[in-house]
């Protein structure tokens, strides 16, 4: 039996119909199917649909791209944020927003603030609130850790933020999908998410809303189809984030992702809160399974960190892929910062993550192969 557990890298199975929609791009010749030609308008339609599901009414300001990286890049750099300024984000980030803060720091003396976790797992609040004494320009932070799991009460900080005069930046990349994301109640004025994780939808596609407050500048200039007699980019939002050739195949099979997204049960959602409690619970019950981040009533999606004692975490992703049959993901997950906090450097963890795909049996499969390696001596592994 082939057990997925490596959701919050890439979902796995695609959502139906996802795969019949590329092939079917594929299959067509090249025109401008994806700005309303032959075959339909997949851009279009994945606006329409994404401004449903954020809530928001104005489908023109999300911006398509090609993953969740390039939108909070187009964000983080869009700003054209002053020299000196400061920025406000968190342990939890992953490095997508991470070293683009980085480069500014290098490059514009951009100030950044971190915010760490308080003893419940929280962001904390004390320190966020003297953050905002050095007026920030920019907030940005993860909904949903990819490492815990964890989601954050965002809401009330951007709140607090868009009163001190800060711009707000949510990092939707693991919740899109999973739980409500509405930027309006959020007091979000930027959304970056990605297609391919709770969407179900392919790699390469992803996406920016941008609230009408505030305009980015673009960050990649060029062919747009429209407009070709302009100088400069066009100004007027989406086309003002989007260059170049769309890849009209991915974006049918998003489409065809938020389709069903649409479409489908709250039964899904249930069941992978259901086995993310399944997965939860048996790694508790093992001995010497050590769970980070395992605070009682925690608000999470379907993500487990962890490790083995006595093995190397490396070396339990190799034996559950070649000797058990299990996908899952190991190391430090694109985002150091919270191991510091864990205390899970230098190595990471040990993450396992479930969809609504996932089964029952399965989730008692990667418990019992856990079991098993946790009572096996190292040296005879």
């Amino acid at each position: 039996m082939e057990i997925y557990l490596n959701n919050a890298a890439s979902a796995w199975p695609r959502a139906p119909g996802v795969i019949d929609a590329v092939r079917e791009g594929l299959d067509r010749p090249l025109s401008d199917a994806s700005r309303g030609g032959r075959g339909g308008d997949p851009v279009g339609e994945c606006r329409q649909r994404i401004a449903r599901l954020l809530g928001v009414d104005h489908p023109e300001r999300i911006a398509l791209t090609v993953n969740g990286t390039f939108a909070l890049n187009f964000a983080i750099q869009g700003l054209r944020l002053s020299p000196g300024s400061t920025v406000v984000t968190s342990v939890t980030e992953h490095n997508s927003v991470l070293r683009p803060i980085h480069h500014l720091m290098r490059d514009r003396g951009i100030r950044r603030v971190l915010i760490g976790l308080d003893a419940e797992g929280t962001l904390d609040r004390d320190a966020f609130a003297r953050a905002l004494q050095q007026k920030p320009r920019l907030v940005v932070l993860n909904h949903a850790s990819n490492v815990t799991g964890r989601i954050q009460a965002v809401a009330p900080l951007f709140q607090q933020a868009r009163e001190a005069g800060a711009y707000t930046l949510l990092d939707a990349s693991q919740t899109l999908g999973h739980v409500p994301v509405h930027p309006e109640v959020m007091a979000a004025d930027l959304v970056a998410f990605t297609g391919h994780k709770g969407l179900h939808g392919p790699p390469g596609t992803g996406g920016l809303y941008v609230s009408p407050r505030l305009e980015l500048e673009p960050t990649i200039v060029g062919g747009t189809g429209i407009r070709s007699d302009l100088e400069l980019h066009p100004p007027e939002m989406p086309i003002r984030l989007e260059a170049g050739t769309p890849n009209a195949p991915a974006l049918r099979g998003l489409a065809a992702a938020l389709r069903w997204v649409e479409e489908r049960p709250a039964e899904h959602r249930v069941q992978a809160s259901s086995m993310e409690r399944r997965l939860r619970e048996g790694l508790r019950d093992s001995p010497g399974v050590h769970i980070f981040e395992d605070a009682d009533g925690a608000e999470r999606v379907g993500v487990i960190s962890f490790r083995v004692e006595h093995w190397d975490v490396a070396d339990v992703g190799f034996i559950l892929e070649e000797s058990f049959g299990i996908t899952c993901r190991t190391g430090l997950h694109c985002a150091p910062l919270i191991h510091e906090t864990l205390g899970s450097l230098p190595e990471g963890t040990i993450r396992f993550s479930v969809s609504g795909f996932t089964r029952a049996e399965e989730i008692d499969a990667a418990v019992a192969a856990i079991r098993q390696l946790a009572h096996m001596e190292r040296q005879a592994a």
